[in-house]
């Protein structure tokens, strides 16, 4: 069977025999009659637990938007004009806006990369600003349950009124993407990001769980403390074209958005796989390497044990996070990782001991951009050029009569096996 495979901005090509083929696992393709722009009129004219925004908020305050960085595929241009056009009608004027780009702890994006995001005309005759988890001013906003001081951006909270953009996609660990996770991670301080993140080792701490996940409980708490008063969240089908949009109260625009990220990702196989090929999406998804771990991680939790994983991701960036190469290097093994992330959690780290847990437990064959020693030295990978060379790599390695799934779009579909 003949399948293209997402990769950068483009596909590779991927051929494999009908007798081996177990399944090619991809997203519902759910259709959406409507535009997108009628959706996303419709949702803020009609939102969900709360008064249009054209309603709920007047002359004279002061309004901070947060939206989603350059690593997500979040149709900001799309988002934020209608929502503009919506506080004009409220009389807030132009001057008394703050967009904040919710970069976590990732690297605050150049006025190129703020241009790409919002548009040209925004970019120049808004007030934009990115969080810098680092070196930005946070203001302690109250302590959650478990004892996290939740830091959030200042400009947000001296806001009078606080709005959220964001799409809601599958989360590994938080559960789903979406609503709350603008505030933390997006606009929260290092040390709050990493207190929070350490919860990734309990039992319920992943993709597509809600219920008890204590990750996704604290995120909440933090969007309570830090406050907000409007959420615009869309869910987009494998080709980025908007399915679904909801604005409102941020728990019930989760709860509708979660349900048919469900319906369209979530999918059942009927075994194990002796092979799973899996593609991080393209671009933005596969842009670095730490990006395209959620591929690899999400294989991990199907393929048999011991069995064969090939991750097919562009990486133009690289590795994508400095800490995440230096952890590699400091500690040969996932529980040397995990014990010392246990006395101190560092976002970046993370990501190495997932690295960690999958090399220990499956050969994995890269194709990629990438093409430095550390492709097969560090981090542990068999790297061939394309697919197809791969595959011939995984029958070496395993046999002709392998059973291979393939996953083409594996950072965002969510596989369970049946019974």
């Amino acid at each position: 069977m003949h399948i293209e495979l997402p990769y950068g901005k483009g596909v590779l090509p991927l051929d494999v025999p009908d007798k081996n083929l177990l399944d090619v696992v991809v997203p519902k393709e759910f259709i959406q009659p409507r535009q997108p722009e009628l959706m996303i009129k419709e949702a803020l004219h009609d939102p969900l637990g709360t008064d249009r925004l054209s309603e709920a908020v007047g002359p004279g305050e002061t309004v901070a938007i947060v939206i989603d960085d350059y690593t997500r595929p979040c149709p900001t241009k799309m988002l934020l004009p209608p929502v503009l056009e919506e506080l004009k009608v409220a009389g807030v004027s132009d001057l008394d806006i703050c967009i904040i780009v919710a970069t976590g702890t990732h690297t605050p994006p150049s006025p190129d990369v703020i241009k790409e995001l919002v548009g040209d005309k925004i970019s120049r005759n808004y007030m934009i600003i990115s969080n810098d988890a680092v070196n930005g001013q946070h203001v302690n906003v109250g302590k959650t349950k478990r004892g996290n001081d939740i830091e959030v951006l200042k400009e947000y909270v001296e806001a009078d009124f606080k709005i959220l953009l964001g799409d809601i996609e599958y989360h590994y660990f938080a559960g789903y993407g979406g609503t709350r996770k603008s505030i933390l991670p997006g606009i929260s301080s290092k040390n709050s990001i990493q207190r929070n993140h350490s919860l990734l080792f309990e039992k319920h701490s992943c993709m597509g769980v809600l219920k008890e996940n204590p990750i996704h409980q604290e995120m909440n708490e933090a969007m309570h403390l830090a406050g907000c008063d409007f959420v615009l969240n869309v869910v987009q089908n494998s080709h980025h074209r908007i399915v679904g949009a909801w604005a409102g109260k941020p728990e019930l625009v989760m709860d509708v958005g979660a349900k048919l990220v469900d319906t369209m990702y979530k999918r059942e196989i009927q075994e194990s796989p002796d092979i799973v090929i899996t593609a991080a999406n393209g671009d933005p998804h596969d842009i670095n390497l730490y990006q395209a771990m959620k591929a690899l991680h999400t294989a991990c939790q199907i393929v048999k044990p011991h069995g064969i994983i090939i991750l097919v991701a562009e990486c133009r960036g690289g590795s994508g996070n400095q800490l995440y190469i230096d952890w590699l290097k400091k500690y040969k093994t996932s529980q040397e990782i995990q014990k010392a992330l246990n006395k101190n959690f560092i976002i970046g780290a993370h990501k190495a001991y997932y690295h960690r847990i999958a090399v220990e437990n499956h050969p994995v064959i890269f194709v990629s951009e990438m093409n430095t020693p550390d492709v097969e030295h560090l981090f542990k990978f068999k790297k061939e050029k394309t697919p197809n060379e791969a595959l011939t790599k995984a029958f070496t390695l395993s046999n002709q009569q392998s059973r291979v799934l393939v996953v083409p779009q594996g950072t965002t579909t969510f596989l369970t096996i049946k019974n």
